[in-house]
């Protein structure tokens, strides 16, 4: 079988349903390989964007991202993509390959392992030309464990049509992890600090939703009477419940602040407590940490807890509800306090609006609220990185945290558009919002607004154009100085996206609010509608 074959027989082998790329000389014949074969390819119209599209893919699926493109420049242009994969810990497999071996000095050659391991992602090189098949399968299987994207780099181009590959069926041994919680010295020590916390509040992360674990974490809060809070990437897994104080960080709700002042134990399932969860320490600051992961690689990481478990969030959950009953420990009674029950109250409705909008400057929280009663029924919702993010956040709600997809891990913008293109291939029966900045937009947004097109994608880009970059002009103001090089004469947006083939729609007034109405709810489905929010950078309120 030949190379090209074999690569693309694999990927049809191992499940491999759609597969995002641009392709070049050391990949195109595997893509076309691969479509013959029956599988969906999605082509972007940039090597990064065809990486965060598998991004966005492997969130909302659960499933390992693949996503492929060509040799030197094509593997460079994915560096930021890799980077923001690895610090999102997503499973992810990026096929490239070689230039020709032919030629020592071609102008495409370039060191890729050395490339893919300054990002911090894993490289899987094909040994042999025979064993490529076999590798690849290994890339895959080290996507999986080591939670993080793997480039697996073919043999050069010029090889790929040699018949040496054995025919043979690809497996794919995918392990997963078996964490469950035993009774130790360090589960008594966390049980014994729970047990005589007077306010102790539970806090999920990305690990209960991964391993989900929702129902076991909610009934130790409850069997404690312990209000509830997530991280960002955890965002809404118990919204609507009378526990739930939001989300805990930076972007926390003001009315979770109080109980969180008065809190004493905080017992943590599945998070990090990364400097934004935990306000660079000052929401954790006098409060005995109990720290339960599965992944011993996050004890200590960010910062030493009081007490360390390792397993899994479901069963230590479970053990630790039965060890309460069997020593007969009270519920604490926090969460029926009357201060944490008004916080519950106030965090279920939408967030007071300080400042409307006015003739002269919208208010951006007040219309992503408006904007988000106009959805309706079920949606994911995908963020770029800016100052608007944050009100996104509040103004929207998911029905499961996998619906929502946080681009920012490594602090860039640009990431969203694409994340949620192939976060609707993944889930297309569902539409998808996309909050985006005027700049983000125009550094990798524009891009791949038209691969939207040519997918035929339900996406609702709502792009907040304050015509800057908003945090630099904060910066600059603050200290009262001239922010005009943050500032951008862009173009009209909404003829923009008209021309590359979707809906556009400009809104400079509340007034414009039943025209924008008419474009969510009158809109085909079958491609992407642009709402082009002008917004005066002046009056942006802060996210954080």
């Amino acid at each position: 079988m030949k190379i090209n074959e074999a690569v693309a027989r694999t990927l049809r082998e191992l499940g491999v349903q759609t597969l995002f790329g641009l392709i070049g000389d050391a990949n195109l014949f595997v893509v076309d390989a691969y479509i013959k074969a029956g599988g969906r390819y999605i082509g972007a119209a940039n090597e990064m964007g065809a990486v965060l599209m598998a991004l966005g893919h492997a969130s909302v699926s659960g499933r390992i991202g693949v996503a492929t493109v060509t040799c030197g420049p094509g593997l460079t242009n994915t560096m930021t993509a890799l980077l923001e994969g690895v610090k999102a810990r997503t499973s992810l497999v990026l096929i490239t390959g070689d230039a020709p071996s032919s030629q020592k000095y071609h102008f495409q050659k370039a060191n890729h392992q050395e490339l893919v391991v300054a990002t911090g992602a894993g490289y899987e090189g094909a040994s042999s030309l025979e064993s490529v098949a076999d590798d690849l399968v290994n890339a895959f299987r080290r996507a999986a464990v080591e939670q993080r994207p793997i480039v697996f780099n073919m043999p050069p181009h010029n090889f790929q049509w040699q018949d040496v590959v054995p025919e043979r069926h690809a497996r794919l041994v995918q392990p997963h992890r078996v964490g469950r919680v035993a009774d130790s010295d360090e589960l008594d020590a966390a049980i014994g600090m729970i047990a005589t916390a007077r306010r102790p509040v539970i806090l999920a992360g990305l690990g209960v939703v991964k391993g989900e674990a929702r129902e076991q974490v909610l009934a130790l809060a409850r069997r404690l009477d312990a209000p509830l809070l997530t991280t960002l990437r955890a965002k809404d897994l118990f919204h609507g419940d009378p526990l739930s104080l939001g989300i805990l960080g930076i972007s926390a709700r003001e009315e979770a602040l109080d109980p969180m002042a008065v809190a004493d134990c905080i017992v943590t399932f599945g998070a990090s407590l990364n400097f934004i969860t935990t306000a660079l320490g000052a929401l954790v600051k006098d409060k005995r940490v109990v720290f339960v992961n599965d992944d011993p690689q996050e004890f200590g990481k960010h910062m030493v807890a009081d007490a360390n478990v390792l397993g899994d969030c479901a069963s230590t959950a479970e053990r630790m509800v039965y060890w309460l009953d069997e020593a007969e420990i009270a519920p604490s009674g926090f969460a029926s306090e009357a201060r944490v029950r008004e916080a519950a109250a106030a965090v279920a409705l939408p967030r007071p609006i300080r400042q409307p909008s006015t003739a002269e400057a919208m208010n951006v929280h007040q219309v992503l609220q408006a904007i988000s009663h106009m959805m309706g029924g079920e949606y994911r919702l995908v963020t770029d990185g800016g100052r608007h993010m944050a009100h996104a956040w509040d103004a929207f709600h998911v029905s499961e945290p996998r619906r929502f997809v946080h681009t920012t891990m490594f602090g860039a913008i640009g990431l969203g558009l694409s994340h949620a293109i192939g976060a609707a291939a993944a889930e297309p029966r569902l539409p998808t919002v996309a909050v985006v900045g005027d700049g983000g937009f125009m550094l990798g947004g524009l891009t791949e607004f038209n691969t939207a097109v040519r997918e035929r994608m339900d996406i609702v880009v709502l792009l907040l154009n304050d015509a800057s970059y908003g945090a630099e002009y904060v910066q600059f103001t603050a200290r009262g100085m001239d922010p005009s090089i943050a500032l951008f004469q862009w173009p009209d947006f909404a003829p923009v996206a008209q021309a590359l083939g979707g809906v556009g729609v400009t809104m400079k007034t509340l007034d414009d609010l039943d025209a924008v109405r008419e474009a969510i709810t009158k809109r085909s489905g079958k491609g992407p509608v642009l709402i082009d929010i002008r917004l005066d950078p002046a009056h942006v309120p802060p996210s954080f």
